[in-house]
């Protein structure tokens, strides 16, 4: 199972794509993303179809390093109007090869042997309430020799009733990497309160799965999904999954239970199925190891990034790719700049390198755990 210092979610997007494959090949050395496939939504004749340029992107992100595949969830069927037949024929392809991935038949055959037909992908077991099918997935999967992912969600009730129907599989040594995903922390949650339930669950699962070598991975989100309450014109916001994660690492149930938590989350998204459209004011994001810094302006991206330049966080020696975009911009180079989308990718970059480089460092927190 190969590991990292670091474990973020990503979606296969444009955003997401591109700040991964804009990291240095050192700092892509440093972690272990798990992707979700879902459909590639731009069509391109001659470039295979929907899920096939969505693996394609990801390869030419990340090269021949190994990541964990998981399945997006598929797109319900909308009234969407597309502005060509050639886009929705495209969409409804989409649509038709994810849910055909997603086809529990036969112990998940169809998912299993996508799994298999490249072995850069270690695979994530998709939930199923047939016990029978699920521990047939996980067999199948198994004995491609990569290792499995067991991803747990909160929302999903961290999937307990799963584990009890596979409690009795024997797995032996398999690499197991085990991902607690809390989902979205919001900006005034009591951290206690919510981490003395996810220490429960972190436990309980520990104990559920039978077996495998495993890696503990704590990941959430408390990216904002607006940001007109937080700051309409600045905000320094407290990256707080990485005040969770520090709590829950060092509490002494965990730690008496020899689980050595790792550190994931979302990459600076926030943690829905769906990223939030980037509307109204113009914003720049600054990512640091702690916290996210955001100017928004009217006046434009131009003189938000000049804004971000001169705050007293800057990082001058941050020399990654998105902080270098954030240089170009304060300078007047806005040339591809002026679009919302590749703020995103900016942000996104910058966050992956700083958290790749510092995942592994306990953040100072003022919230004392309280169990």
């Amino acid at each position: 199972m190969p590991t990292g210092k670091y474990f973020p979610s990503l979606t296969i997007r444009q955003s997401e794509a591109e700040a991964l494959r804009r990291l240095a090949e050192p700092v892509k050395d440093l972690i272990f993303p798990i992707v979700r496939l879902q459909a590639w939504p731009h069509p391109k004749k001659g470039d295979g179809g929907p899920v096939q340029r969505a693996a394609k992107h990801l390869i030419e992100a990340y090269g021949s390093r190994s990541v964990g595949m998981d399945l997006a969830l598929p797109i319900p069927e909308s009234d969407k109007v597309y502005k060509t037949e050639d886009r929705a024929a495209w969409a409804a392809l989409g649509r038709s090869e994810i849910s055909a991935l997603h086809n529990p038949e036969n112990g998940h055959q169809a998912w299993c042997s996508y799994i298999a037909s490249d072995n850069r992908w270690v695979p994530v077991v998709q939930w199923n309430d047939d016990p029978v099918a699920l521990k047939k997935q996980i067999q199948q999967l198994a004995t491609l020799n990569r290792g499995l992912i067991f991803r747990f969600r909160r929302s999903l009730g961290w999937n307990l009733s799963h584990t009890a129907a596979i409690a009795d599989l024997a797995l032996g040594e398999i690499p197991i990497l085990m991902i607690y995903d809390y989902g979205q922390i919001g900006l005034r949650d009591d951290l206690t309160e919510i981490g003395v339930p996810a220490q429960a669950a972190i436990l309980a699962l520990n104990a559920q799965v039978a077996g495998g070598a495993r890696t503990h991975v704590f990941k959430a989100s408390s990216f904002p999904s607006e940001f007109t309450t937080t700051g309409e014109e600045y905000a320094c916001l407290t990256i707080r999954e990485r005040q969770l994660y520090d709590m829950l690492k060092a509490s002494p149930p965990i730690v008496s239970a020899g689980i050595n938590l790792q550190y994931g989350d979302h990459a600076a998204i926030y943690a829905s199925d769906r990223e939030p459209a980037f509307r109204g004011v113009p914003r720049v994001d600054y990512p640091t190891a702690g916290e996210w810094i955001y100017h928004r302006r009217r006046e434009g991206f131009f003189d938000a990034a000049k804004r971000v330049r001169k705050d007293i966080k800057w990082d001058e020696s941050n020399l990654c790719w998105g902080a270098q975009r954030i240089r170009e911009a304060a300078n007047g180079q806005m040339e591809g700049l002026n679009a919302p989308g590749r703020w995103t990718t900016i942000r996104v970059n910058i966050h992956m390198h700083v958290q790749a480089q510092s995942a592994g460092t306990s953040l100072t927190t003022d919230e004392p755990w309280v169990d």
